[in-house]
């Protein structure tokens, strides 16, 4: 029997996609794959990025043995979940069809400040919307109807997202995989600090909808990443608010 295709979520940062994530960590049907092109990207000997530049390389994180790890043979279904910038040397119409690719966006300007935070000197390529949105666009010319999903969206209908979701990749859906016990996960320490939230909560958490300020240093990369925003965000799966509390 040939292996499946492993599922890709393809994300921009601080899109709610690690909390996606978690959900399939807590399965048993799936080996999961935290953003394993982060490593190539900054810390490899093919590295494109000089943030961590006093750093020494290291080869085992080159592209070529991120990628033969994943293809590995192996008894459970890969779930990777990783940003397309950080894969982008790899980035091709071959390349996409070696998975079944989904996406989680987010509203950029609730992205863009919050990197920022946490990134003050972050780039356009870091904003993850460029390479997001031409790797969607290599997906469609490879024939394949990507499954994208609004993070916010997502947040508010969980269930709804995530049973369309599965359905669209023809997996079952485990309404018992949106809840769980807070704890560190071991896949996360590579980016200490970025992911407490996810590590503390006990499922899908509501995302506020309260339009954060953007800093105006910030205002142009806005408006340079809204148009594969809004392009993508076209496709997304629908869902249903809740409602507030009273």
């Amino acid at each position: 029997m040939a292996q499946q295709k492993p599922v890709a979520l393809w994300c921009v940062p601080r899109s709610i996609s690690t909390a996606f994530e978690r959900v399939f960590v807590e399965r048993d049907d799936f080996e999961v794959f935290h953003e394993p092109f982060s490593a190539s990207y900054y810390h490899s000997e093919d590295r494109l990025s000089d943030r961590y530049a006093d750093e020494a390389t290291q080869p085992e994180h080159n592209y070529e043995r991120v990628v033969e790890r994943i293809f590995e043979p192996r008894d459970q279904r890969v779930f990777l979940k990783d940003m397309a910038y950080q894969a982008k040397p790899l980035l091709s119409r071959e390349f996409a069809s070696r998975f079944v690719n989904t996406f989680i966006i987010r509203d950029p300007k609730y992205v863009l400040t919050s990197l920022y935070k946490m990134w003050p000197d972050f780039t356009f390529e870091e904003a993850g919307y460029e390479e997001l949105y031409r790797l969607f666009r290599l997906c469609e010319d490879d024939g394949q109807e990507p499954v994208v999903v609004d993070a916010m969206t997502f947040s508010e209908s969980p269930v709804e997202v995530l049973s369309v979701y599965c359905e669209r990749l023809g997996i079952p859906f485990q309404e018992d995989s949106l809840s769980w016990q807070p704890r560190e996960v071991r896949r996360w320490e590579s980016w200490e600090g970025w992911h407490e939230e996810a590590q503390r909560s006990s499922g899908i958490e509501r995302a506020e909808r309260r339009d954060p300020v953007l800093p105006p240093e910030l205002e142009e990369m806005y408006e340079r990443c809204l148009p594969a925003y809004y392009d993508l965000a076209a496709h997304a799966i629908p869902g249903t608010r809740r409602r507030s509390s009273p």
